[in-house]
């Protein structure tokens, strides 16, 4: 098993953490394939925990929602994050809140028009 766990449209790539590899200069250049076709960094904790859970997004698992936040995972909410954050613009934690609550394609939507 290769570790892939979908083949998503080009403008549909989602990472377990929430970023959204479509606005990705790598997957635009094809020097990435997606975190959710490719492991892009190998030693990713999030995407491991994600493949292990047999889940897509960390928006699906179970240990988070009803109270309590993303905010206590030690995978998404550590020194490496705060770097992809600021390399990557963006809030992982506030995009993985709205693929919870509004859903995928309300994610899509919203990150297309970034």
């Amino acid at each position: 098993m290769t570790g892939a766990i979908s083949h998503p449209a080009v403008d549909e790539h989602i990472a377990p953490c929430g970023l959204f590899c479509s606005n990705c200069g790598r997957l635009r250049k094809g020097r990435c394939a997606g975190c959710q076709v490719q492991a892009g960094f190998a030693r990713c904790g999030i995407r491991a925990c994600v493949v292990e859970k047999g889940i897509v997004t960390c928006a699906e698992c179970d240990e988070f929602g009803d109270g309590r936040p993303y905010t206590e995972c030690s995978k998404l909410n550590n020194f490496i994050s705060k770097i992809f954050g600021l390399l990557f613009r963006s809030d992982r934690i506030g995009d993985l809140r709205m693929l919870r609550e509004q859903g995928r394609e309300a994610y899509l939507e919203y990150k297309r028009a970034e």
